[in-house]
Order: C-alpha cells, then structure tokens, then sequence
C-alpha cells in the first residue's frame, strides 16, 4: 500500500465497487470499435468472481456486458474458462464465453485500474481475470471459417481454442 493520498478516479473507483458491486473502465479509440475494451473492478470482491474483459465492442455495449455479467454472477451464475453467456449484448442474439486469461496479459495495457485495486484492497496481485469471447454470425474467433476481422477485434488473451 502506498502512503500517498487517492486521487480522484481512485476514490470514485472505491465508491462504484462499495456503491454498486463494480466499476467498469472503458478504454476505447474514438476512430476504431475494434481496438476498444471494456473491464470490470471488483468482481471478486462484490460476487466472488474474477474480473472480465471484453473487447473489439463500442464502449457503451461492452459496459453493458460487463454490467450483465455482474447482474448474473450476482444471481448465481459461476464464472468458469469455457461457460456459456446468453444475454450480455444488449439486443443482439449472441452467445459469449469465458475464457481464463493468460496470466502474461493480466498487465496494465489491459487491466490498469483493476491490478491496482486488487493491489490497493489485498496488497496482492490479480491472479484471474476471464475474457468474455462472442460469436460472429454463429463463429468464434479461433473457427476457421471465422472471418480474419473477428480475430483482430478480440485479440486472444488466452491460450488456444476451446471445443
């Protein structure tokens, strides 16, 4: 733990997972969907979960999944690499999965706010963070007939296909 003050954003990060379960960061380029991502801080403390990620989404459906992710682990649903999630983009019949992500991306490029509130609540590392993978016209992003754009707007931070 450090001895400096919270700055504002640490403080409002503090207040949303007391507040209301979570805090979601949205990381998004204003001229490309694809290279954006949306994540949870304090899953694991609010519903006993780890943190999610999704990404190659519009910032404000990505909230949307992670704030629906939250409403169902918060009603039971047990996150697990593999799992099926209906219902997290907001009018779209997509399935999504989890899938465990690779210790080697649970890194400030993608997980900034969460490592440090993880840090700041338990002094220690994040050690489980799941991506919430969706299907594209029916295909995943490792399928072969998957198109090479799906691929590219969420890059696999997890190892291998999963069948």
């Amino acid at each position: 733990m450090s001895d400096r003050p919270l700055n504002d954003y640490e403080t409002r990060i503090l207040a949303n997972v007391r507040d209301h379960g979570c805090h979601v960061v949205s990381v998004f380029d204003s001229e490309d969907d694809a290279k954006s991502f949306v994540y949870s801080v304090g899953f694991w403390e609010s519903v006993g979960q780890p943190e999610v990620i999704i990404l190659g989404l519009p910032a404000q459906m990505g909230a949307f999944a992670v704030n629906e992710t939250y409403r169902q682990c918060k009603a039971g649903l047990q996150l697990a690499d593999g799992q099926l999630i209906e219902g997290l983009l907001d009018g779209y019949d997509v399935t999504c999965m989890a899938r465990a992500v690779d210790r080697q991306h649970l890194i400030p490029d993608y997980l900034n706010s969460a490592l440090w509130y993880h840090n700041f609540r338990t002094g220690q590392p994040l050690d489980a963070v799941y991506q919430l993978v969706w299907t594209y016209e029916g295909r995943w992003p490792w399928d072969e007939a998957a198109p090479v754009e799906l691929l590219e707007d969420q890059p696999l931070l997890y190892s291998g296909k999963f069948h």
